[in-house]
């Protein structure tokens, strides 16, 4: 979460405005009748400020702090006790003093005067804190009072701190933070996020209030989501009432109708071409996937890709990852291997690129290929959770490869032990070992577990198929055999149910 937010503009907008603005001038006592006491605040008060408009934040901090501490200030007006406490969370969010800033955060926007600036600057401090209960209390004050200022969180902000609370079971702190967005017509630029009004409407159902979910749910426009809401039963009393809301095939012609468009009004973006990529992959449009992204290609090639799309470096990566599923979707393994490889060669975040080296490697494994897997992988720095799971699970796909017992049992262990992290990984790691009685029983802990069983009736639904290389075909009749015991499909069908949609599940 720590690389969620944005504090530039917060932080400026504290800093400046509120050194530049406080009135020195102390309570019920005219400006030439100030006590000496009253005085020598008002001049630490002007040290302070100056300190903080020179950006000498180090400086001002014990200035600001002996100033919030001194009886004399008490004498200020509440506007300028305001400014002085505002300010000095400011100060301590940048100085990386966060404990300080969120405890000053919460002082300030008791204040009558407090603003947006003030809410988000302690929506910061909570953030870097893991205050999940804290950062979402100011998320739903910013959304009911400045529902504007929302867009000064990256979206992911938002998922993340909703995902935390699900994690923690802070269940109706989270259905408050996303009943509040929502009303707040919160829009994540060019992405639907479409899961949080998905896991909202979920939660209405649950609080009887099929009516609520239903509203929430008519904002979600993705194929993808429809899908899941259609095949859990959870979502029963939305879906079956609105069964043309979820056609999961009108949605997506819908949502490619509506990426062209986006291609269009942004020429100079990538983002949209790659968006388009996904969606035409889910429909098996592999040739188009390739076609749409050529020019892309070409402007990389003549070295003026940064000159050409504002978002070259973050995006051309993943460009060239959806070119190479187009290429394994047809069988053409050389060319998915070159384009993965490409991938793999640009930076991703400005530092080495994970992403595509793990998704590389997983493609030699699956071809069977694992020294060219192990020489693919590189080394990482910090991980996500789920990306240490993929990446011991392409480690495991080398070991069985290569027939090695000890790497087998020591990715096996980390899989294991990390397993909640990620089932649907922990799912494919039994599968790839052959151990299909584990598979199973974990399938149906995943259909009984309420947080899980959505992914896993997603992954038990029956997909178009495309060329699978002799593993591939091995791990699809491993999952066949696991999901048609009697025992799965006695899970499955209390919870769920298995249809036959006309479009592709993507494999990495």
């Amino acid at each position: 979460m720590k690389r969620t937010i944005t504090l530039a503009a917060v932080l400026a907008t504290l800093l400046c405005t509120g050194a530049a603005s406080a009135s020195l001038e102390p309570v019920g006592t005219a400006r030439t009748e100030k006590t000496a006491g009253v005085g020598d605040v008002a001049e630490q008060l002007k040290l302070a400020f100056s300190d903080v408009r020179n950006g000498y934040y180090a400086k001002a901090a014990p200035k600001l702090d002996k100033l919030i501490a001194s009886p004399d200030s008490r004498q200020l007006t509440a506007e300028v006790r305001f400014q002085v406490i505002n300010v000095a969370a400011a100060v301590a969010l940048q100085n990386r003093h966060y404990a300080k800033a969120h405890r000053l955060g919460m002082m300030a926007t008791g204040f009558d005067q407090a603003d947006s600036a003030t809410w988000l600057s302690r929506l910061f401090a909570a953030f870097y804190l893991d205050d999940n209960v804290d950062a979402a209390h100011c998320v739903v004050v910013i959304a009911k009072q400045w529902p504007d200022r929302l867009d000064a969180v990256f979206p992911q902000g938002f998922l993340q701190l909703h995902h935390s609370l699900r994690i923690a079971h802070e269940g109706e702190v989270d259905r408050s933070m996303l009943n509040a967005l929502f009303d707040a017509n919160w829009q994540a630029g060019q992405s639907t996020y479409d899961s949080v009004w998905r896991d909202l409407a979920l939660m209405q159902i649950e609080h009887n209030d099929s009516e609520r979910a239903a509203v929430v749910a008519n904002r979600i426009s993705g194929a993808d989501t429809a899908l899941s809401m259609r095949v859990d039963k959870r979502f029963d009393p939305i879906t079956q009432r609105y069964p043309k809301r979820f056609d999961v095939t009108h949605l997506l012609d819908a949502q490619i109708a509506v990426a062209r468009l986006r291609i269009k009004a942004h020429p100079d973006h990538l983002r949209p071409v790659q968006r388009l990529q996904d969606l035409l992959l889910e429909k098996g449009q592999n040739s188009e996937v390739l076609a749409i992204s050529e020019t892309a290609v070409t402007h990389a090639e003549n070295g003026d890709g940064e000159k050409t799309y504002s978002d070259f470096g973050e995006a051309y990566n993943w460009v060239l990852n959806q070119r190479s599923l187009a290429s394994a979707h047809e069988g053409r393994w050389d060319d998915a291997v070159r384009e993965m490889t490409r991938g793999a060669r640009r930076p991703e975040g400005g530092g080495i690129n994970v992403s595509q080296s793990i998704n590389l490697a997983g493609l030699y494994a699956d071809l069977a290929e694992p020294d060219k897997a192990a020489a693919a992988i590189v080394e990482p720095g910090q991980l996500s959770t789920m990306g240490s799971m993929q990446l011991h699970y392409v480690r495991l796909q080398i070991a069985i490869e290569k027939h090695d017992v000890s790497a087998i049992t020591e990715h096996m262990a980390y899989l294991r032990k990390h397993r909640t992290d990620d089932s649907a990984t922990w799912q494919r790691a039994l599968l790839r070992q052959g151990d299909l009685d584990a598979a199973a029983a974990l399938l149906i802990e995943r259909l009984n577990a309420p947080d899980w069983r959505n992914g896993a009736l997603v992954e038990m639904q029956h997909y178009v198929r495309v060329k699978q290389t002799p593993t591939m075909k091995t791990m699809d009749q491993r999952w066949d055999a696991v999901t048609s015991r009697a025992g799965v499909q006695a899970a499955m069908a209390k919870v769920g149910r298995v249809e036959r949609f006309a479009v592709i599940a993507q494999a990495y």
